[in-house]
């Protein structure tokens, strides 16, 4: 088996999609093809080489792809012990690292439908576990407006969710899919009557009876980790891969994600676009063509 092979195989273990191991690969042998002493690289040379290589690209997914791709394949070497060390773990590109999507690192539809299925430990936690869930992956909202949501805000007979603004966002009216109907419903009129035990008119409330608060929307989050062990998984990157497979997936006009969002200005929305990886091979072909 080749190095080649070996890599995918280790993006594959490591649970990454097919198109993520695409773009990973894509990127690695335009890498490994003008570096070949790689293996040895320390952090100056991968700097040198992103510096070198990178600044023709003004599109952050494709930078921050690129050394995402890197990072994995000095992974690779130290998962089969070529390394004992991770020369650029810590590299980023931009100051402004926090304000760009890295679209790796996010999910797609169908992986935050499987937080719906996990088992409960408690049968009569389940359906608050549920609800709180699919609020946060159908109607993307923050672990704040998760844990603020009144009862009345819930309109089943419209199928919308109200979700108040704060200092950060809009207030909005949400459509509830078909699906969450039954399971709210039932949270509502059945778990919430039975877990209640002070007089309150949030939606949730946790094993104890009192409204959830932002600390515990967070911590039930970490407690899906096992499901994606190799990746962040949080309310945050929830909302994020939420609004991005609004506009990537479903293809959603920009304005309509903006007001799902919530967000204050159109161009908090626009940097969740996504450039496709046939665009991102072109623009890579265009300055570094594989030879």
């Amino acid at each position: 088996m080749n190095k080649s092979n070996e890599i995918e195989n280790y993006l594959s273990h490591m649970g990454h999609t097919k198109q993520t191991i695409k773009s990973y690969m894509y990127a690695i042998k335009n890498f490994l093809q003008s570096n070949p002493e790689a293996e040895i690289y320390k952090y100056k040379d991968i700097l040198n080489y992103l510096n070198e290589k990178v600044k023709d690209f003004s599109n952050s997914d494709i930078k921050n792809g690129i050394l995402a791709a890197v990072k994995k394949y000095y992974d690779f070497l130290i998962d089969i012990g070529l390394r004992n060390d991770h020369p650029c773990k810590t590299l980023i590109l931009s100051k402004r690292r926090n304000r760009d999507i890295i679209h790796q690192d996010l999910f797609t539809t169908a992986e935050l439908e499987m937080l719906m299925e996990r088992e409960e430990r408690y049968e009569i936690l389940k359906l608050k576990s549920r609800t709180l869930i699919s609020i946060l992956i159908y109607q993307g909202i923050t672990a704040g407006e998760v844990a603020n949501i009144k009862v009345s805000n819930v309109d089943l007979d419209n199928g919308t969710l109200y979700i108040k603004g704060t200092g950060k966002t809009t207030s909005r009216h949400l459509e509830l899919i078909p699906k969450q109907y039954r399971i709210i419903d039932r949270y509502i009129n059945e778990t919430r009557k039975k877990l209640i035990s002070t007089k309150t008119d949030r939606l949730l409330v946790g094993k104890l009876g009192t409204p959830v608060t932002v600390d515990d929307v967070n911590y039930m989050v970490s407690t899906y980790k096992s499901l994606f062990p190799d990746r962040n998984l949080n309310a945050l990157t929830i909302r994020m891969s939420v609004i991005s497979n609004w506009l990537n997936e479903k293809r959603l006009p920009l304005e309509q994600v903006q007001l799902m969002a919530g967000h204050r200005w159109i161009s908090a929305t626009i940097r969740y676009r996504y450039t496709p990886l046939e665009e991102q091979r072109e623009m890579i072909n265009k300055f570094h063509p594989l030879r």
